[in-house]
């Protein structure tokens, strides 16, 4: 995208911010609001079009993130970012830096692309001094691995940063060693290669076995390794770059379901802010109900590892005009859902359209409101989300997730050893059947055809219909619960310490829908792709 056209977008945007209400909760500066909007914008387009930063201003937005480090760059003149910072905080508005820290992956090998779609001014491929990274099939890409001297000046750009004033930095664009979802991570170059050989005393024959099972996404003892091995980097990385300025607080984008097999081991990032992972950026893929439903397992999964005062979403269209205004509107519902507190609207390098705003604007206000009657509470019901160690070892990141459109309550674990039924991905499944991973109870659902003979676990296709099946054959054990008796798609969250429900109707078309509980049905009209709070 050439730089003008570039800067006559985000003034577009900027004008659409200025249509925002004064009076939005969700977008005002005061901090004690339970969710908060934030907004990220460089110094290049503030520079170019001052107007920029008073129609930033109107849009009551609390905080804003400026272009910091990008994969391997200064981008802006610095002298720049600090001036538009000390304006904002002169305002009352914080400012932030977000860093891409080693590139987003970009193939080398053949034409190639790269997720972010960026040409001309900005770099896409990370410097030459920068060793590129070599999938387990021998393609190059640039970006998502780590040679040094990587961490050593992500360190220097976090100096910069806390010299600069700021005290909050992202690590943006997914901080990860995995290419996509569902491909297992790491660096297969020499060097790489060696270390981990030598590191667990494994042979040539090892390393065979090693691109064997990464194949056939067999967690052996050696796969096992590599991808502790792995996040062993990532992680060494992260705390190398904190440790380097402990007063600069550092958060992770993760990618959509991000985990293990992409480097990431979550749990070694306790304690910091965190961008759940979402994927279904246009109307193709979230347009769908399995992708709502597949975005709101990543979000749910993704906030088993993070408080809810340090999630931020990944509210995102690209490209930003393939996402209708409708389906972002709808994409707030997902963080309300899983007690995400900060909203990050993104769309790559160019804005949302300008019209979208006046869809965007009223649902952002409704959102904040339904979040501030749900923040903190836990939902609980009889279906249940997990996401095991095969999955996030070895798995293709397709969650069976058609369970949340059930209209029945769920909730999230991460043992098989629940009351209810706990509904099973593919790898997680043939985990249970081959005996590597142990179920004490036999409530589990999976929708392996493979599998299909099995007396372990009930199969169960992923189809709507199919969901609704099971439904009528459960419902004489639904008594005590509340769901939705219609057979629609819609998310059902209960909250029996404030006796009250959530729904999220997943349909493009307003409902009325019912809420059966002990007996009395409840009635709400809820218009479509909404979200309506019960209470009991």
């Amino acid at each position: 995208m050439k730089r003008r056209h570039f800067i006559k977008s985000v003034t577009l945007a900027g004008g659409a911010l200025y249509a925002l209400p004064a009076c939005m909760p969700g977008t005002s500066n005061k901090k004690n609001d339970v969710r908060t909007f934030h907004l990220s914008v460089s110094s290049g387009s503030l520079d170019d079009h001052p107007e920029l930063f008073d129609l930033v201003l109107s849009s009551k937005v609390t905080d804003v993130w400026l272009t910091g480090f990008i994969n391997g760059y200064w981008y802006y003149p610095q002298e720049r970012i600090t001036f538009w910072r000390e304006r904002f905080l002169k305002k009352g508005i914080d400012a932030h830096l977000i860093n891409i820290p080693i590139g987003h992956p970009f193939d080398l090998s053949s034409s190639g692309h790269g997720a972010l779609g960026i040409e001309g001014e900005i770099p896409n491929i990370t410097p030459k001094h920068w060793k590129k990274r070599t999938n387990a099939d021998g393609s190059i890409f640039s970006g998502v691995s780590i040679h040094p001297p990587v961490t050593e000046e992500n360190i220097d750009a976090i100096k910069r940063a806390k010299s600069l004033g700021f005290k909050k930095v992202f690590l943006d664009d997914d901080f990860r060693l995995g290419v996509y979802p569902g491909v297992i991570g790491g660096c297969f170059c020499p060097e790489h290669k060696q270390g981990f050989l030598n590191k667990y005393g494994y042979s040539e024959n090892s390393w065979n076995g090693l691109l064997e099972a990464i194949q056939q996404r067999n967690l052996t003892e050696t796969l096992d390794a590599w991808i502790n091995y792995t996040c062993d980097e990532l992680s060494s990385s992260y705390r190398s770059m904190q440790q380097a300025e402990p007063d600069v607080q550092l958060g992770i984008m993760v990618m959509y379901l991000g985990a293990e097999k992409s480097g990431i081991r979550l749990a070694d990032y306790k304690g910091s802010p965190m961008r759940v992972g979402e994927m279904m950026f246009n109307d193709r893929s979230f347009g769908t109900v399995k992708g709502k439903t597949d975005e709101l397992f990543s979000s749910l999964f993704h906030r088993r590892y993070v408080t809810p005062e340090l999630a931020f979403s990944e509210t995102t269209a690209y490209p930003p005009d393939k996402l209708s205004a409708k389906n972002l509107a709808a994409k707030l519902n997902v963080s309300l859902l899983s007690d995400v507190r900060n909203t990050m609207l993104m769309s790559g390098l160019t804005p949302y359209p300008l019209g979208h705003w006046s869809t965007l604007a009223p649902a952002m206000e409704k959102n904040a409101h339904l979040h501030a009657k749900v923040a903190g509470q836990i939902p609980r019901g009889p279906l249940k989300h997990y996401w095991g160690e095969a999955s996030r070892y070895v798995g293709n990141d397709n969650p069976y997730s058609l369970f949340l459109a059930s209209g029945i309550p769920f909730e999230v674990t991460d043992t098989l050893n629940t009351d209810g039924w706990t509904f099973l991905a593919e790898y997680d499944a043939k985990a249970v059947s081959s005996g590597k991973l142990k179920a004490a109870r036999s409530n589990l659902v999976h929708h392996v055809k493979e599998l299909d003979h099995t007396k372990k676990f009930m199969y169960l296709p992923e189809t709507m219909e199919d969901i609704f099946r099971f439904k009528r054959e459960i419902q004489a054990e639904l008594e005590d619960v509340p769901y939705v008796t219609d057979e629609l798609p819609v998310v059902c969250a209960w909250y029996p310490s404030i006796n009250s429900v959530l729904l999220w109707n997943l349909s493009e078309d307003a409902q009325n829908l019912t809420v059966k509980f002990k007996g009395k049905d409840y009635s709400v009209p809820v218009e479509g792709l909404n979200a309506e709070f019960i209470q009991l």
